[in-house]
């Protein structure tokens, strides 16, 4: 049986005025395994081209209605950057024609008179060419499915399972199909905002290997009400441990409460963070006071949150490097100067993101973009509004008298010491949920229980433990001070203690639970706090008061003991 040519064997297209020469070269390529085509001005090699789209094409210079060259020209303007071997095969063996059949796009050139086994060297040369060239677009090929499956995987895991969308503007511009920047948000069970913004070392793929496990740290550790500090340090270390060497993370921590009217942030790589106030005045600049995450093992010993009053219609904005490094088509860049005036503007229109990101894009006139570019724009006021709706249903749903809880056994029993040395190293509120978590399983009541762990413990360790007075709060300077008197106190504590206890209380109808915290200070009056708390409606409140306040409203009971050195919350729920 005569063998044919297999229908999926290679293309050859042979474009020549002559004849002869076409029978010549389709009798040596068919014998190399190619199906061929010819045609016999370039004008119609051009058209098969076209239609049958070859791996090889074989081209004569001088043809009429349209030379080689032209042809060539046209062809390799229609393949798109793929490489298709054109071979020029010619009678002219000129310095001039080589240089002009590489100007026109050919990948070789064959000189008449030329041997059948020369020819058929000069042909499996290129298609090896060819072969490796279409391997390695495959390989790229796979290379961006990955990227854009890890684009989409991203998406899902990390930006739609931030919170307070609706409220925070944030724009990311990858210079690649798959970012280097992370922008994470998420509420803490007592009504503060934690945002983060981070700037893995290049962008790409590789850039951002720990950008998932950094998302689940950073959300699982403020769902639990750890503190942004605390984050930081154990987001710092599992990035050591898990990036390799040269890889590391710039980022800008921000922790917003509104009940304090706080802002607490952490600049580590990146450039300013921006506060601005209602009018567009910039308040603060905060620049970069620690390395990069994953640098060091552990974070500086002296590395602290800076603490800075904030008023409700503040704006913190965060970016990241990729803006002020942006280029036009002159090469230069976009810088401090440029991105304030922008961000002063978007403040005044109510959308400081979007203002910046058309600016930049004025500027860099579509010049090639460089480095992945993020803006996040968070507004300083409302956050804690959801607190507080969920203390009003709290208190209208347990108006009822209070049964003599105090009498019964409880479920169960837990208690902590914290003595001096353990109150400068221990944050114990994760470690108080986790343990009701455990017993008691998850739910959405342990949001108000974490609210009044957290402000009764604050309570005794700063003002009972520490002796620091809420005087200082009673202005933005205070406030900054106050904190800054804290650390001072906590780094040098040797003596003191806190005690916590919980009694846990299973009901037909409510469960109940108990909290005793006790503190070693002098304690403080009574009678005066309270009767403030009660003339003072909690949205009034400025920089001290609205803690005790908060928790006034969610307890059934709250009763202080021993001069106020031990309290006692009851807080229940049906």
């Amino acid at each position: 049986m005569a063998m044919g040519i297999q229908l999926d064997a290679k293309i050859a297209l042979v474009v020549d005025d002559s004849v002869t020469q076409c029978r010549v070269l389709t009798a040596l390529l068919k014998e190399e395994g190619y199906r061929v085509f010819t045609a016999n001005d370039g004008a119609r090699g051009v058209d098969m081209y076209i239609k049958y789209q070859p791996d090889l094409v074989l081209m004569d210079i001088n043809m009429p209605v349209m030379n080689g060259y032209e042809a060539a020209k046209k062809i390799k303007s229609l393949s798109k950057g793929s490489l298709e071997p054109l071979i020029f095969v010619t009678n002219m063996n000129t310095e001039q024609a080589f240089i002009e059949s590489i100007e026109a796009g050919g990948d070789g050139i064959l000189v008449r008179p030329f041997s059948p086994e020369v020819f058929k060297a000069k042909i499996k040369s290129v298609q090896r060419i060819s072969d490796l060239y279409q391997q390695v677009k495959a390989l790229q090929q796979e290379q961006v499915k990955d990227a854009e499956l890890a684009e989409q995987l991203m998406s899902e895991v990390v930006e739609s399972r931030n919170f307070g969308l609706n409220k925070i503007g944030i724009i990311k511009q990858p210079a690649n199909i798959f970012s280097g920047d992370i922008q994470l948000t998420a509420l803490t069970p007592n009504g503060d905002i934690h945002v983060m913004l981070g700037d893995f070392t290049g962008h790409g793929l590789r850039s951002s290997i720990g950008a998932i496990p950094v998302s689940e740290t950073f959300r699982a550790m403020s769902n639990k009400g750890f503190s942004l500090f605390e984050i930081i340090a154990q987001v710092n270390r599992q990035l050591k441990t898990l990036l390799p060497t040269g890889l590391f993370l710039a980022a800008t921590f921000v922790s917003i409460s509104s009940r304090e009217k706080t802002a607490y942030i952490f600049n580590a790589g990146l450039p300013e963070a921006y506060i601005f106030d209602q009018q567009a005045n910039i308040k603060h600049k905060l620049v970069s006071s620690h390395p990069p995450l994953a640098v060091l093992a552990e974070l500086l010993p002296d590395a602290k949150l800076t603490a800075l009053s904030i008023e409700t219609q503040d704006r913190i904005v965060l970016i990241s490097d990729g803006i002020l490094e942006a280029r036009n088509n002159t090469g230069e860049m976009y810088d401090y100067k440029r991105f304030e005036q922008a961000a002063i503007k978007g403040v005044i229109q109510g959308s400081v993101a979007k203002v910046v990101m058309k600016d930049v894009a004025r500027f860099c006139q579509k010049a090639p973009q460089e480095d992945d570019i993020s803006i996040i724009d968070i507004p300083c006021n409302g956050w804690d509004e959801e607190l507080i709706a969920q203390i009003r249903a709290h208190n209208q749903e347990n108006s009822e008298q209070v049964e003599d809880f105090y009498m019964k056994n409880p479920a169960w029993h837990w208690q902590l010491h914290l003595s001096a040395q353990s109150l400068n190293a221990v944050n114990p509120i994760p470690m108080i949920m986790n343990q009701i978590n455990h017993i008691e399983g998850s739910k959405p009541q342990w949001q108000n229980l974490f609210t009044i762990i957290t402000e009764l413990f604050i309570n005794a360790l700063d003002h009972g433990v520490l002796g620091l007075s809420s005087v200082l709060k009673t202005s933005a300077e205070g406030f900054c001070q106050y904190f800054d008197e804290r650390e001072k106190r906590l780094k040098v504590l040797k003596t003191g203690f806190v005690n916590i206890s919980i009694d846990f209380f299973n009901d037909v109808s409510t469960n109940k639970v108990v909290l005793t915290i006790e503190d070693s200070g002098q304690g403080f009056d009574v009678l005066s706090i309270f009767k403030e708390i009660k003339v003072t409606n909690i949205d009034a409140l400025t920089y001290s008061g609205r803690g005790l306040l908060l928790v006034e409203k969610l307890c059934e009971t709250l009763e202080f003991k021993n001069n106020g050195s031990t309290v006692q919350a009851l807080y229940l729920w049906k």
